[in-house]
């Protein structure tokens, strides 16, 4: 579902229509544009529950999302509700780092290097599967990537690879795949250290779209990958500085 319209809104409903969408929240990012609630209008929540069977309708889609366990429902952004698992009592700590939400399910595991993310760090969806695999060097991202498909969002297609590509000094270089929820590409983007030098992109049924569409999908899936990566090292800077420290012995 292509929400970006609701992006810049602070309204906790935001979030709810993320879950399925691009999100800023790694829970529930899928990276693909699949409306799941159709009455949203582009200039806002004005256009919300006007009539008791729209009211109805959010109300069901609300509870079905929280019985689903959707993390961005409940204050995602508090993370004084967290809790880190640390290698030592630094401001700037070194070594493992774990991050559990406020019931305890890991959301994020890695390491650190003086308080920047280092090397391999992993997201997980509050099933315990995993969300997504970065690679980072000195805080910056560095490796290779790669993405799958969440049981909350697409639940027939949990476990399967969205996206892999690498890094080099904070860009992407190199092939970057996408994937449909049924395993058939989306799209193959190159770059030369951040500089796209050639995409390709294809529908659902498999037929190649034009160069223009092509271009166009690249462009909107850079800025999902990257406010994707961004929300996760969000996530690490906050629990750092407002999440409940618990220092290995």
């Amino acid at each position: 579902m292509d929400v970006r319209f609701l992006s810049s809104m602070n309204h906790p409903l935001r979030r709810l229509f993320h879950c399925g969408s691009v999100s800023t929240h790694p829970r529930c990012h899928t990276g693909i544009k699949r409306p799941l609630i159709h009455f949203v209008k582009p200039y806002g929540l004005g256009g919300i529950a006007h009539t008791p069977m729209i009211a109805r309708t959010l109300t069901l889609v609300v509870l079905a999302l929280i019985l689903a366990g959707c993390r961005t429902l409940t204050a995602p952004n508090d993370a004084s509700q967290w809790t880190i698992d640390l290698a030592s009592s630094e401001a700037l700590p070194s070594g493992p780092c774990r991050i559990y939400d406020e019931v305890h399910r890991l959301m994020l595991e890695g390491t650190l290097a003086a308080g920047k993310m280092d090397g391999t760090w992993t997201s997980f969806g509050s099933d315990g599967g995993r969300l997504s695999v970065l690679s980072y060097r000195g805080g910056v991202l560095n490796g290779p990537v790669q993405m799958w498909y969440g049981f909350l969002a697409y639940p027939e297609a949990r476990g399967r690879l969205k996206l892999e590509g690498a890094f080099v000094d904070g860009v992407y270089d190199g092939t970057v795949t996408r994937y449909y929820p049924s395993g058939a590409r989306q799209s193959v983007r190159v770059y030369n250290h951040g500089l796209l030098k050639s995409s390709r992109y294809w529908s659902l049924n498999g037929t190649e779209r034009s160069a223009p569409s092509s271009e166009a999908n690249a462009e909107f899936e850079l800025k999902a990958d990257m406010n994707y990566m961004a929300a996760q090292e969000g996530m690490v800077a906050r629990s750092l500085a407002q999440a409940n420290r618990n220092i290995a012995k």
